[in-house]
């Protein structure tokens, strides 16, 4: 995907943060009970940090500086006549502090564990229901980003930005009552700086948002670049493409450069700010609160007890702008991750109606046109029928129409107008999981995973070693246990170190353990030395027995024993018929026999 492409589907992610909340809630829900503990224990914790600072003031009014003469003070409605008690309490509040905030933060990671696990899990799940043609518009590095990077800053919200936001806005507001109940004079004078911070943070958030939402898109990109770049290696180093490539990538990473950059010089200014307004609302209380203690309007204990809130105030100020910043992050994460997850999924159903398919027995095509899009037709007018036992082949040059019929047919995409029928019925009507699962497709590229060779062709985990044997020796696999260790095989990414010729095989074991009743073979032995291409042949004679069988192929060779041969041409049936009839008929086909030089 071209990155003018890519950067304007990545700016069509913008959702409001009451739109984000209300989006994110379905996955959050089952945790609201934990998030409330977690919330409960910050309270608590928050409550004993706001009760260090009046015990202070009571320590120096009761017992350093008695203020009536008299040493001793009054908590709660009890005495302590003594200094000793008094550190015994004061200790203990700071170990019941201690003991709160390591349950608060062990429950808190725990919380936040649990819905990235369960986000991270409804994200894959999701994604592996999209609609292909998602997977056509969107580029895979992308979509990586999505479930690691994205997901991850996901993770940083719930366990170290939702929760110690809410400690310390709850610590600021208490501390603001407090503060009040001290003297109300010194406090009016703070709250005078408020309504600036509150104005500075409303200002930087939007300028932050828009720049986090511009990093998320340049890292998207580069993925993207660097994913390409990896998958076509070989082309890379063996063409003058290479250059080309770094350019490319060195842009990239030049624009997230400059974008991480203008983040950082908005917290060069947002976080001097914060510091500069805390040294000017201390340098106001220490003025007038000292003015007050000389005239005996407040005592030492109280001013000190003043400062030290005010520095408690600051803090969380100041921890908030650092959050803030992780918080801008993951929301431009969230509004991705939403957005993927509001894409419709690939419907199991075209309509209501909910007709299982207990056998395919016959399929067809009735005056089928096809676009994938508007006003540009792949398929027009395609019409063929294909019953149990029978097998069809498809031929035609390249972009003549041949996948597409595939993609009809295993429900990847709908016609435009016209019928497909399966067993006299609309494929419309059926349930498109049962279609797939009685049908198995072998493509071009054999597609197989990394794990061991039966976990690639198993279709359960119910499914016996001995049925899975079968299958191998009925798709020629016999080198798996002549080379490797048969079943327990285990392959790498891309079906290492398998040659083409023997991932097909496998792909062929893997029909015949699923026991489909259509197989579809699309372009199988292409890119194959004759020796693989006879063995796959082979195979697959043995697995169209009994079956509905379509054979999509360039070598006409492949499909010269089909049934029925369909030929197409820019989207159009121009030829049907059996090999020897289209050869002896002069026309489309006997042109491709002649350019193959088959007589």
């Amino acid at each position: 995907m071209p990155e003018t492409l890519l950067a304007a589907e990545e700016k069509k992610i913008r959702l409001a943060d009451l739109a984000l909340a209300k989006a994110l809630m379905p996955y959050i829900r089952p945790y609201l009970w934990m998030l409330g503990l977690t919330t409960l224990l910050v309270a608590l914790v928050t409550g004993l940090d706001l009760l260090l600072p009046l015990l202070s003031q009571r320590a120096i009014d009761g017992f350093i500086i008695p203020v009536d003469g008299n040493a001793g003070v009054r908590i709660l409605g009890v005495d302590i006549p003594d200094f000793t008690t008094f550190c015994l309490l004061f200790g203990g509040v700071i170990l019941g502090g201690f003991i709160l905030d390591f349950c608060q933060t062990l429950f808190m990671e725990y919380t936040g564990q649990k819905i990235i696990l369960n986000l991270r899990c409804r994200l894959f799940a999701h994604m592996t229901a999209l609609p292909v043609s998602y997977y056509d518009r969107n580029a895979s590095g992308r979509l990586v980003a999505r479930v690691a990077g994205d997901i991850e800053n996901m993770n940083e919200m719930f366990t170290s930005i939702l929760v110690f936001i809410f400690k310390d806005i709850v610590l600021m507001a208490g501390i603001f009552v407090v503060l009040f109940t001290i003297n109300a004079r010194l406090a009016f004078y703070l709250s005078l700086i408020i309504p600036v911070i509150v104005l500075g943070i409303a200002y930087f958030s939007n300028l932050l948002r828009q720049i986090f939402r511009t990093i998320r898109q340049k890292m998207a990109e580069i993925n993207h670049r660097f994913s390409e770049g990896i998958t076509g290696i070989k082309v890379i180093q063996t063409t003058s493409a290479r250059h080309r490539f770094i350019r490319q990538f060195t842009r990239l990473s030049r624009e997230h450069y400059d974008a991480t950059m203008s983040q950082i010089r908005i917290f060069a200014v947002f976080m001097p700010l914060i510091g500069f307004l805390g040294v000017l609302s201390t340098a106001i209380i220490i003025w007038a609160g000292s003015a007050s203690v000389a005239e005996n309007q407040l005592t030492l204990g109280e001013l000190v007890a003043f400062l030290t809130y005010m520095k408690l105030f600051f803090r969380p100020l100041r921890d908030l702008s650092e959050k803030f910043n992780m918080l801008q992050n993951a929301l431009a994460s969230a509004e991705r991750i939403i957005t993927v997850l509001q894409t419709l999924k690939a419907p199991a159903r075209t309509t209501n109606a909910r007709t299982a398919v207990e056998r395919i027995r016959h399929l067809e095509f009735k005056g089928v046109n096809f676009s994938y899009q508007p006003g540009v037709q792949v398929l027009k007018d395609v019409a063929f029928s294909l019953d149990t036992g029978r097998s069809l082949g498809i031929v035609g040059q390249t972009g003549s129409g041949k996948s597409s019929i595939i993609n009809l047919i295993t429900g990847f995409y709908r016609p435009d107008n016209g019928r497909i029928l399966v067993n006299g019925k609309g494929h419309h009507t059926m349930d498109i999981i049962d279609i797939r699962k009685r049908t198995a497709l072998v493509m071009q590229d054999p597609v197989l995973f990394s794990g061991t060779v039966q976990e690639n062709i198993s279709p359960d985990a119910g499914t016996s070693k001995a049925d899975l044997e079968a299958a191998l020796k009925k798709a020629n696999c016999d080198f798996l246990t002549e080379k490797f260790k048969g079943l327990d095989t285990l392959l790498r990414e891309g079906g290492r170190p398998l040659s083409s010729g023997e991932k097909q095989l496998v792909c062929i074991a893997r029909a015949f353990a699923f026991d489909p009743d259509l197989i579809i073979f699309d372009e199988a032995t292409s890119y194959m030395d004759s020796r693989s291409e006879l063995r796959v042949h082979d195979a697959m004679k043995k697995l169209m027995r009994g079956r509905l069988s379509i054979i999509i192929a360039h070598r006409l060779s492949t499909v010269r024993e089909c049934d029925t041969i369909l030929v197409l041409k820019d989207g159009r049936v121009v030829e049907q018929g059996s090999h020897n009839e289209l050869a002896a008929r002069g026309g489309e086909y006997a042109m491709l026999l002649k350019r193959e030089k088959i007589r």
